[in-house]
């Protein structure tokens, strides 16, 4: 994919006092430099007269141009909560209900916007449905199946086989130089099978878009916040003889937490901050098993989610730039993402969705669909697309196990959902693209330990070239029964809008 993600304006370099008076100039009403000899007195600060809301403000990243453009948001009614010096993007805080419109006009900066709807108060996921609970029988059974080199859990989990992992896993399980980051609702580091592969070092709460790093901060705020937990199991659980295996058992992971208390929304402010966090620490890999609320599509033709997908971009840019691969679920909705319209009634998520019909080729699932992001397609047991996999010729870069309860594997449990670590010690199973993202960043890490000189570019390709394509379903695609066909595949049995280049490979990675 190569959308652009924003155009930046020229800007010239000036000094910060002449770079503010310049800024000023723009804005209505405000006062403009005071003659020589006299003492300038700036124009006094809009009063508070809407809801606070949080905005991202996209400027340059020459240090005199980012100081004018903070200090024409304070007077301009907003509130500096945290400067990104490495993208050019500042979170603020505003209740001046034209804040955005005002701080548009300012030179220098290249796009701004609000990232809620909703008022700021004293994320979604990408997983189908709620998890289910592994019996204490079933526990049982399968640890009573499971070889002397399986773990207790291991024969419930054909995700491993389907990509080949269980088979990579007797000649590696992954470098501890290799960390791989769950950008989410938190990690419970203390789960046996997380705690000896997590890096705290790595992690933070990113959740404002500011990243706090004290001890505990990346950890799920309930037991309800189960997801990031069980994507961090998907990519790392260890092999020690403890429920149940990751893909890359041998690599680190870290939590930066994102989602918002109550409501776990994820907010473009948290993102940014999640990137150029990881970028910061030396992590190898991002997954991102969300899309950045409130809305599903972000529109670059509105101004206010243009200025997230700026955002967003830049900070995922800038990691790739400190060579990270970031790789991404692409959606539950069965939505092609190559499609002349989608139809979307869920956004925005925070306050009330409106109904809209929306063109994918300029309103982005983000960070889904930024260019460098590796998009992932969810499958099942039989290597077929998921029922509620989004989809897209041009879209999917590659595919991996994600679950589908129409699929059904034969294990013990016969249930087709992924099993993976949750909070407070405990297994259970979830199904979507969210489950598919962390196997193809397990499938990553392990690449990037084979390959530790490898940068993103070479990873993604390696992935793709090493993915096996189930090809274009010759029958209907028809995994609910009804007779009637879900949805059409196109492409090639090389390439095609199901599975892009194919299936990740496992085994391939740590012998290629």
């Amino acid at each position: 994919m190569s959308v652009p993600v924003s155009r930046r304006r020229r800007v010239v370099a000036v000094p910060a006092g002449m770079a503010l008076a310049a800024s000023l100039a723009f804005l209505p009403g405000a006062a403009t430099a005071a003659p020589a000899g006299q003492t300038e007195t700036p124009a006094a600060a809009p009063a508070a007269d809407g809801p606070k809301l949080s905005y991202v403000v996209n400027t340059s990243t020459d240090p005199r141009v980012l100081k004018a453009v903070e200090r024409a948001v304070v007077l301009n009614g907003g509130t500096v909560v945290q400067t990104y010096r490495q993208t050019g993007t500042i979170v603020v805080h505003s209740a001046v209900s034209d804040f955005a419109q005002r701080i548009r006009a300012v030179r220098g900066v290249d796009s701004a916007g609000a990232s809620r709807t909703a008022p700021l108060a004293a994320a979604t996921t990408t997983e189908q449905g709620a998890p289910q609970e592994l019996s204490a029988a079933e526990a049982k059974k399968a640890a009573s199946r499971a070889t002397d080199a399986q773990e207790p859990l291991e024969p419930l989990q054909w995700d491993l086989p389907a990509i080949k992992a269980d088979q990579a896993h007797r000649e590696s399980t992954g470098s501890k130089k290799v960390t791989v980051a769950v950008i989410d609702t938190g990690v419970d580091d203390t789960h046996p099978d997380l705690a000896p592969n997590f890096s705290a070092e790595q992690s933070a709460n990113c959740v404002g878009g500011k990243a706090d790093t004290s001890a505990g901060a990346w950890r799920p705020y309930t037991n309800d916040d189960y997801h990031g937990t069980h994507v961090a199991g998907e990519i790392a659980a260890a092999r020690n003889g403890v429920g149940v295996a990751g893909v890359a058992p041998g690599v680190k992971v870290s939590s930066i937490k994102v989602s918002e208390p109550d409501t776990s929304l994820f907010y473009a402010e948290a993102v940014v901050c999640a990137f150029v966090f990881a970028a910061d620490t030396g992590v190898e890999i991002t997954n991102n098993s969300y899309y950045v609320d409130p809305w599903m599509f972000n529109c670059t033709d509105d101004l206010d989610q243009k200025a997230i997908v700026d955002a967003v971009g830049r900070a995922a840019k800038y990691a790739e730039r400190k060579g990270l691969l970031n790789v991404a679920s692409a959606g539950n909705s069965n939505f092609d993402l190559a499609a002349d319209s989608i139809a979307d009634g869920s956004s925005p998520n925070d306050t009330t969705p409106v109904d809209r019909d929306i063109d994918p080729s300029v309103c982005l699932d983000v960070p889904a669909q930024l260019p460098g992001v590796v998009t992932v397609s969810a499958t099942g047991v039989q290597n077929l697309k998921s029922y509620y996999s989004n989809y897209g010729l041009g879209q999917i870069d590659v595919a991996g196990p994600g679950g589908d309860k129409y699929q059904i594997p034969d294990t013990e449990s016969k249930n087709g959902r992924i099993l993976s670590t949750m909070p407070g010690g405990g297994y259970e199973y979830l199904q979507g693209t969210s489950m598919a993202g962390p196997h193809v960043a397990g499938v990553a890490a392990l690449l990037k330990s084979t390959h530790p000189k490898a940068g993103p570019g070479e990873l993604q390709y390696r992935l793709k070239a090493q993915a096996d394509n189930p090809g274009c379903p010759t029958d209907l695609y028809d995994p609910d029964g009804n007779g009637q066909a879900n949805a059409e595949c196109e492409g090639t049995e090389e390439y095609n809008s199901f599975y892009g280049h194919g299936i990740v490979d496992a085994l391939d990675a740590v012998r290629k």
